[in-house]
């Protein structure tokens, strides 16, 4: 084992929180190490090949951050990258059809133009409906910039006074908010939320105020996605580090953290993820864990390991996704595909409480399929698949258990199944599509799992389930954990999808930049 120079932070894990992280303690002057058990960066982030067709590993859309209220602006602003990426629009957030809400409804982006095509079709709810969004709108608005803060918003009436528009569904459930508004119109619940699977499974256990933070930025904004893949946010996040003089080692796996009587850590030790071998040892007094709270454990040593799992070790896990990636021989929209974003809802679903549906991998498809995802990367300039194979995602929730204990031959022959019955479904509504397949491939939540490296494949790190505190303890997440100078820069720490995890990042690197100005 060798003995590196000291850094003032050891980052683990190259997810957007980590690289936040990262770039943002390395551009005020600290010496960063991150490193990536992978051979790749991002995580999640990222894009890669399966065949010959390459693969959007998340990023469908994110809130626009040209928007000056979107919450990365002010990330990217201060790192300098926002305008070294190019941004895509991706158009109206969605355009949803089936279930409730039978023939298909486009939601646009922006609050007036939201409002305007949900008073059209749902007419005998206009003033309701301005007033749910006009919440979405003030809770993005008041509350983004202190969701990765950790001090109790209570702490400070100007504060509390500015989280008003949260206030009275603090711990209130989306399902709970939407039948108060909208009783039992279950088109109009549907129409709103029909891409809840981008931030979780149940909207009976939603947590109302991400929601409204996760969609009212997403309405707000715009959609927007990265001229050649995510991987490009990735690299210049990775960029920024290594600029500032830190340093990004790929290939290399955390195998232990030493720590102090305290619990601070004093050094970490990695290895190389391939054979294992290789170890070195870098003292360090700040790790910042771009990885699951379960990683960070099994590398303490055992006082402190009973402290921090202590802390999560009872906190709910987000769900997970299945993926289908097609390449077709031609753009979609040779076959009618003209939105980037489209969700489909089972025929059979009659409320939005139905929406898990997270167990049918569990099987043979038969019957009703959950509800899904369709990203058309055909529709815009994406920088990437401008020749055969195009790629075109399906997604909908998974979970671990569906493939725990199945044999490897059964695993690949479900899977099969359900890429023949995901196809069929597109067929329905856009004849000629299966003919244009020339790969595919579906990844479940155990792929999530193996790849993310995160328990039971949970993509959003813990469940945005209602909190159990008044506001004024502030958010139920925070990159904070029990033990001094051990910081959570992922989604574990904050909210969830790419604002969450940079926000989180960001938190994590602020915090840090604290701990190490008072060690000086």
């Amino acid at each position: 084992m060798s003995d590196a120079k000291r850094f003032d932070a050891v980052v683990i894990g190259s997810g957007l929180g980590g690289l936040t992280a990262g770039a943002l303690l390395a551009k005020q002057g600290y010496g960063v190490l991150l490193l990536e058990r992978n051979f790749s960066l991002g995580g999640a982030a990222s894009v890669y090949k399966v065949g010959g067709l390459t693969v959007e590993a998340s990023l469908h859309q994110t809130s626009d951050p040209r928007n000056p209220r979107d919450p990365k602006r002010r990330i990217l602003d201060e790192l300098g990258i926002l305008d070294e990426i190019e941004w895509i629009s991706t158009g109206p957030l969605y355009t949803a059809r089936g279930g409730p809400l039978g023939e298909p409804f486009t939601l646009p982006a922006g609050f007036d133009a939201a409002a305007s095509a949900l008073a059209e079709r749902f007419p005998a709810h206009g003033k309701t409906i301005e007033r749910f969004l006009g919440s979405l709108d003030a809770i993005q608005d008041a509350l983004w910039n202190l969701s990765g803060e950790s001090a109790p918003i209570g702490k400070s009436a100007e504060r509390l006074a500015s989280c008003a528009p949260a206030a009275a569904d603090w711990t209130s459930s989306l399902a709970d908010v939407l039948a108060r508004e909208f009783r039992d119109d279950e088109a109009i619940k549907c129409a709103l939320g029909a891409n809840l699977f981008y931030y979780g499974d149940d909207p009976r256990r939603m947590w109302f105020v991400y929601y409204a933070l996760a969609q009212g930025s997403n309405i707000g904004c715009g959609g927007a996605y990265i001229k050649g893949g995510s991987r490009q946010l990735s690299l210049k996040l990775a960029k920024a580090i290594t600029k500032a003089g830190g340093s990004v080692r790929l290939g290399r796996a955390a195998s232990a953290i030493e720590t102090d009587a305290d619990g601070r850590p004093t050094a970490l030790r990695h290895v190389n993820r391939k054979s294992g071998e290789d170890e070195e040892r870098v003292a360090t007094r700040i790790i910042l864990a771009g990885c699951g709270p379960d990683v960070v454990a099994d590398l303490l040593p055992a006082p402190a390991r009973s402290a921090f799992e202590a802390a999560f070790a009872a906190r709910a896990l987000s769900t997970s996704l299945f993926c289908a990636h097609y390449g077709l021989s031609a753009p979609p929209t040779a076959v009618g595909f003209e939105d980037y974003s489209s969700i489909l809802l089972p025929d059979g679903m009659t409320s939005f409480d139905q929406y898990d549906a997270a167990g049918l991998l569990g099987r043979a498809p038969e019957g009703d399929l959950p509800p899904l995802g369709v990203a058309n990367f055909g529709a815009i300039d994406s920088g990437l698949w401008e020749t055969p194979p195009v790629l075109l995602s399906v997604l909908g929730l998974d979970r671990v258990g569906n493939w725990e204990g199945v044999e490897r031959d059964a695993a690949r022959a479900r899977r099969e199944l359900w890429l023949d019955a995901l196809l069929a479904r597109l067929e329905r509504d856009y004849p000629g599509v299966s003919a244009l397949v020339q790969e595919r491939t579906l990844l479940t939540a155990n792929s999530m799992r193996g790849y993310l490296n995160t328990p039971a494949g949970a993509v959003y790190g813990f469940a945005a389930t209602p909190p159990t505190t008044p506001i004024e303890a502030g958010f139920p997440r925070t990159p904070k954990t029990p033990l001094p100078g051990l910081y959570l820069s992922s989604a574990f720490g904050g909210e969830h999808g790419f604002n969450g995890a940079m926000l989180s990042g960001a938190e994590a690197a602020k915090l840090a930049a604290l701990d190490l100005a008072g060690a000086k």
